[in-house]
Order: C-alpha cells, then structure tokens, then sequence
C-alpha cells in the first residue's frame, strides 16, 4: 500500500467516524433531551438548555430535590398552567449555564 492510499484510506474512516458522531449529537438532541417541564440534573439534559433546582412558593424561591425544564418568559401566560414567571434570584441563576443567563424564567409553583 502506498503512502497515498494510506491517506486516502484515513480520511474516508475520519469523515465516516464524524458523519456518526454528528447523527448520534442529533440522535440525542431529538429523542435524549426532555422538552419544557420534565425532570433535568443538568442544563444539557434539556431542549431550552435551561435546568432549575428552584421552585417559586409565594414570592420565595426554595430549592428542589429534582431539576425540572424550563424556559425565558415575559408572562405567567408563557409558563402554562402550574407554573409562573419569576424573576429569577442569584441562587436560582446558579442553576443555569454560565453564558445567556435569562432574567426571567418559568419555575414551578408550589
């Protein structure tokens, strides 16, 4: 075998190994990640990118034993029903990625 066709031969298995490395990232993206409301332990686990320990009782914001889904709101009207837009607290805000934080956020409402 020729040096050529050796790197004719590694770029092929390279290509082919990042083709499925791609679809499986789309594979988990569609059917691995729980969509708004389901039950998260990280940000990654979810559609939004967006996992909170927090729960709103009255106008506290108290941490939960399980993360739950969620998403940037403008209104309660956003949240659907069960949950209510809050302006989310420092502790809450740790809860979330680093980067694109939002100020708002739907959380649960107990």
């Amino acid at each position: 075998m020729s040096v050529r066709g050796f790197f004719s031969k590694l770029g092929t298995a390279l290509i082919a190994i990042g083709m499925l490395g791609g679809g499986a990232l789309v594979a988990w993206n569609v059917w691995g990640q729980s969509r708004y409301g389901g039950e998260c332990e990280h940000s990654l686990g979810c559609r939004s990118f967006y996992c909170i320990h927090h729960a709103a009782e009255g106008s506290a914001q108290i941490r939960t034993p399980h993360g739950r889904c969620t998403q940037s709101c403008d209104t309660d009207g956003d949240c659907g029903s069960g949950a209510v837009c809050a302006v989310l607290g420092d502790e809450a805000k740790d809860d979330l990625p680093p980067l694109g934080k939002p100020d708002r956020a739907c959380l649960l409402a107990r």
